[in-house]
């Protein structure tokens, strides 16, 4: 009890009064501080239960395979699309609907294994390909064009805006595969397809690029998309307002990443703890809710791939988690060069230079903006000036050097917004 109010008490003349008041007086005291104390150790073990950010918890490994060679029983990566793991069936009489009206009909997609320039160049030329489309009754010449395929790169969006939902910094995705992929459209056909056809195989003629086509590709990646409830009742917020939802993540795994997913409504904020994520939102009954899982490096630890297994991996050391945890301005080339080389990425690739520049060509370009999803609103593309950071290969015959080399100079557009970045091979 205060001083101040014990000595108050004491100048009471009447003890049994003095008697009863100081009983009333404890009581009250004794239960508002136990009260006072409990909210405060609540608060203690919330903020102390709070995970911090580790960025090892948040990298993201891809790859890619043939659709029959996929592993069903795969617990490290998945299919970017799920879909991809469907054959693809052709309805004569939707293809036919199509031409009759017109229409560019979507067939499949095919993987370009070359280097950017190749792809770039497919693209550009392939705007008239014949083939055929074969069927149980008659073999039909037909006309096809490709476009990029965008699919991938689509999802990709839609897990950095998991990252900014969930107060996570976002790092480049180093992922060269989704973006050597193209739909492949028809676009005419010589005769009609009758509807009691049923199309056996479509054919097409890719001239001087077939060697570089291969057919059902699909990228994988260790982001696993997850439908979970939370424990019990919502519980309200200490505001009144809103409520927070617990949702345990101990059966899907304690040492996985987690983001909640951008179609989630109403979440007004995200708290990650060691066994659940806490989502605090005006919703005030038990929903289910869509979390990304970023399943840890330790489930690869015996797994190999036919192709090569790339990530936005840093290497971990001392000196990195000093300079990475705080924000901080790189002037120097070495600065630079550390930033460059802290990534695993950057062993296919030896940084030799950077160089400003006015202006460059569009046409002399190597490198590509893998997020050219974010856009920047505040500075003007055209009066910004040109870094060119130039690199010499290990291995000159990799055609994902130039993707890699994409992914390293998109790193950089972060440090330096002022500038427009690009990569040069050397």
């Amino acid at each position: 009890m205060d001083d101040r109010i014990y000595e108050k008490l004491n100048e009471i003349k009447d003890l049994k009064d003095r008697v009863l008041l100081k009983q009333i007086m404890n009581s009250v005291f004794e239960a508002l501080e136990e009260h006072s104390n409990n909210k405060v150790y609540e608060l203690e073990k919330r903020v102390f239960s709070e995970l911090p950010y580790i960025k090892e918890k948040y990298n993201v490994y891809s790859t890619i395979v043939k659709r029959d060679r996929y592993d069903v029983t795969e617990d490290f990566l998945f299919p970017m699309i799920k879909e991809d793991l469907e054959d693809k069936v052709y309805a004569a009489e939707e293809i036919q609907q199509s031409l009759e009206a017109k229409e560019h009909k979507n067939l499949f997609k095919i993987y370009i294994k070359g280097d950017y320039s190749t792809y770039k160049k497919f693209l550009e030329e392939s705007f008239k390909l014949k083939g055929v489309i074969k069927t149980d009754k008659k073999t039909h010449e037909a006309y096809f064009t490709v476009a990029q395929n965008c699919e991938y790169k689509n999802i990709v969006y839609k897990l950095y805006k998991g990252f900014i939902n969930s107060n996570i910094a976002w790092t480049t995705i180093n992922n060269p595969y989704i973006h050597k992929f193209a739909n492949v459209i028809l676009t005419g056909c010589e005769d009609s397809i009758e509807e009691e056809e049923n199309i056996t195989s479509i054919e097409v003629d890719f001239q001087e690029y077939s060697e570089f086509i291969e057919y059902d590709m699909m990228p994988l990646w260790n982001v696993r998309e997850l439908i979970l409830k939370g424990d019990g009742f919502p519980i309200p917020c200490i505001d009144k307002v809103g409520y927070e939802h617990n949702i345990s993540i101990e059966k899907e795994g304690i040492n996985n990443g987690y983001l909640v997913d951008h179609e989630n409504e109403a979440i007004d904020g995200v708290t990650f703890t060691k066994k659940a994520v806490v989502i605090a939102s005006n919703i005030d009954k038990a929903v289910e809710w869509k979390l990304l899982s970023i399943i840890g490096s330790d489930k690869n630890s015996k797994k190999k791939y036919e192709h090569e297994l790339m990530s936005n991996e840093v290497n971990i050391n001392f000196s990195n988690k000093l300079a990475f945890d705080k924000a901080y301005t790189i002037k120097t080339k070495t600065e630079l060069a550390r930033l460059i080389n802290s990534f695993k990425a950057a062993k296919y690739l030896n940084f030799k230079e950077v160089v400003l520049m006015e202006e460059t060509l569009e046409e002399d370009k190597e490198t590509y903006e893998v997020n050219d999803f974010i856009i920047d609103e505040i500075r003007e593309d055209k009066i910004k000036k040109v870094l060119v950071l130039y690199f010499e290969p290990i291995d000159k015959e990799n055609y994902l050097n130039k993707d890699i080399l994409s992914f390293l100079v998109s790193e950089v557009q972060f440090i330096y917004p002022e500038y427009r970045c690009e990569g040069r091979l050397i």
